[in-house]
């Protein structure tokens, strides 16, 4: 987590109020968007910086629990000067805009496979999807 803190602050304009990260990832796709907030109330553009989408794919390893999975989209905020606070999001459809194909969820079910007791509604009727897809491609 440090790590990934020390590369947002690097990356937030000097005098940033907060940093807002939200990522959604899957072992096939990955989303990220920082919004930094400015005491003035603006929002300059930031890109994420080379060697965050790495260190995110490696704190859902970390994270993975044999038999619960990993997280599907996390949020980072970072408020001045320097607190992090780290939410995951281990249950619900992380809503991917544009949404993607539902084979990933499987592929990624399948590398951080879950009991089926930990197995959410959305994500086993994603698993339909992509068996469907297979089935009739």
């Amino acid at each position: 987590m440090q790590r990934i803190g020390g590369m947002l602050l690097d990356v937030a304009p000097e005098g940033f109020r907060r940093v807002d990260v939200v990522v959604r990832m899957n072992v096939a796709v990955q989303d990220v968007t920082i919004t930094v907030y400015m005491p003035d109330g603006s929002t300059p553009e930031v890109f994420p910086p080379e060697g965050l989408v790495p260190a995110f794919a490696e704190l859902r390893q970390v994270v993975h629990e044999p038999g619960r999975g990993t997280w599907f989209s996390a949020r980072c905020v970072i408020n001045a000067p320097t607190r992090i606070d780290i939410s995951y999001n281990m249950d619900h459809d992380p809503q991917w805009n544009p949404p993607i194909p539902a084979a990933h969820f499987a592929r990624d079910l399948e590398v951080f496979p879950r009991d089926e007791a930990f197995v959410p509604d959305w994500l086993r009727e994603k698993l339909a999807e992509a068996r469907n897809e297979e089935q009739n491609g």
